[in-house]
């Protein structure tokens, strides 16, 4: 059963932002109490009275490096359960500086908006199930039967498009073919297991996407699945991101949290497709 209230704290440079926020939250996603802090010095005591279900914070902070701060939050005050997401307009900075960790649990672009934002919080915060925004082609890469069946009856339950390929050779082989043929809808987005039986482990794919095929964050966005022990290999996190994932799924797969994720990777790929459209046809004109 859920928490008759669950407290979560907001950290950004903008108190209109925050306040902004702050309402969209509690009004939407019933039983929270939302607290705003501008400063670290006000996130710190306020996490230091009271007990968070989610925390957020903004990469742009004007006392401190949102890092310190993260470690501080970790380290220092041994907050290392409580989920922390990183919001932040620089989308394309964070993966090209690889800024993941394994004290961050997830990131979220400014630009996809705020109903998207509370959608992504509350996904966290598992009081109800996102609401499908966009669909699209999906590449699921599994080697395990069971758990494959598992997500395809989640994906299959909300109507996404998949095809499903058991290792990474086959995935790649998918990949290459429809992005080489003008005629065949290319993939929206690749949905893969980092251990995979085979020569290419996800992590081997997911690079080969990246460098060998040149297929950019929002070209292909890539949601890798895990179920790797972050707290006994605290580099894998940073190594699958840095490998050139968009984002990462622990096992096993909670259905509000999948979905949350596909939207945010999709309405990133959409918007990818709209504007090179756009810009094709500003070059026809």
């Amino acid at each position: 059963m859920l928490p008759a209230t669950q407290r979560v704290l907001l950290i950004d440079h903008s108190g209109t932002s925050l306040a902004i926020i702050s309402k969209q939250i509690t009004k939407h996603i019933p039983s929270t109490t939302v607290d705003i802090a501008t400063n670290a010095q006000t996130a710190f005591d306020l996490l230091k009275r009271h007990k968070y279900a989610l925390i957020t914070t903004s990469r742009n902070l004007p006392d401190i490096n949102y890092n310190t701060m993260i470690d501080y939050i970790r380290k220092d005050l041994a907050i290392k359960q409580t989920p922390l997401i990183v919001i932040s307009g620089e989308t394309a900075d964070i993966y090209e500086e690889k800024l993941a960790s394994n004290q961050v649990n997830g990131y979220f672009d400014k630009q996809l908006g705020q109903k998207k934002l509370v959608d992504y919080i509350d996904s966290f915060l598992n009081t109800r199930l996102p609401a499908i925004l966009t669909t699209g082609n999906i590449l699921y890469v599994e080697d395990s039967a069971t758990m494959a069946l598992a997500t395809k009856k989640l994906l299959s339950k909300h109507e996404y498009n998949y095809l499903h390929a058991f290792n990474a050779e086959q995935a790649l082989q998918h990949i290459q073919h429809s992005f080489s043929k003008n005629k065949i809808q290319p993939f929206d987005l690749l949905l893969t297991d980092i251990q995979l039986e085979g020569y290419m482990s996800g992590r081997d794919l997911i690079r080969e996407i990246r460098h060998g095929l040149g297929l950019g964050y929002e070209q292909l966005p890539i949601l890798v699945t895990t179920s790797s022990n972050f707290d006994t290999d605290p580099g894998e996190l940073s190594r699958i991101i840095s490998a050139g994932a968009n984002d990462i799924l622990e096992k096993p797969i909670k259905e509000p949290m999948l979905i949350a994720k596909l939207n945010n990777l999709l309405t990133l790929h959409s918007q990818f497709i709209e504007i090179n459209q756009e810009h094709k046809w500003a070059q026809n004109y």
